[in-house]
């Protein structure tokens, strides 16, 4: 090899950035459980990193309710999720209708910032096993921040994010 071709440093870095390059960015999409996100960086419902997504259509919410959670029944934007945001627009009007999976007291709670109910968006406890009931709320507010279980305020409680 004469001196003219031998391989300089910089051209080795060079060589060697090039090489890399496309095994780097083939991980950029893994969210770090080998599991690949949207590249628009939103999770599978549209929501991004602060759950905020598309608002689900006005109409009716389906849970069910026991102690470890809430669990999305329908719209599919929060089937099958814990405690899932309910992302919801504003003025508009919802029923939220759960079914008590575990037999144990449970109701549900609309709650603004400083942990109260708004506008008497409150259900009673109801304790059948099987047994479903709808809140109905008429119309959708910027003070609405959760969902809560009363009774089981430390694990069944959901955000509510206004659109």
């Amino acid at each position: 090899m004469s001196p003219d071709e031998s391989p300089t440093r910089r051209r080795m870095l060079k060589l060697s950035a090039v090489a890399v390059l496309p095994a780097a960015l083939a991980g950029c999409n893994d969210n770090g459980n080998g599991e690949d996100e949207p590249a628009n960086g939103n999770d599978e419902n549209g929501n991004d990193e602060n759950g905020n997504g598309e608002p689900i259509e006005p109409g009716e919410i389906e849970l069910d309710g026991e102690t470890e959670a809430w669990t999305g029944v329908a719209p599919d934007e929060i089937a099958d999720e814990e405690n899932p945001t309910l992302t919801l627009e504003e003025g508009e009007s919802y029923e939220i209708t759960w079914e008590n999976i575990d037999g144990v007291d449970h109701n549900i709670e609309i709650r603004d910032d400083d942990d109260e109910v708004v506008d008497g968006y409150e259900t009673d406890l109801m304790g059948d096993e099987g047994e479903t009931q709808t809140l109905e709320i008429d119309e959708v507010t910027d003070e609405m921040t959760q969902y809560v279980c009363e009774p089981h305020e430390g694990t069944m409680v959901g955000d509510v994010e206004v659109a």
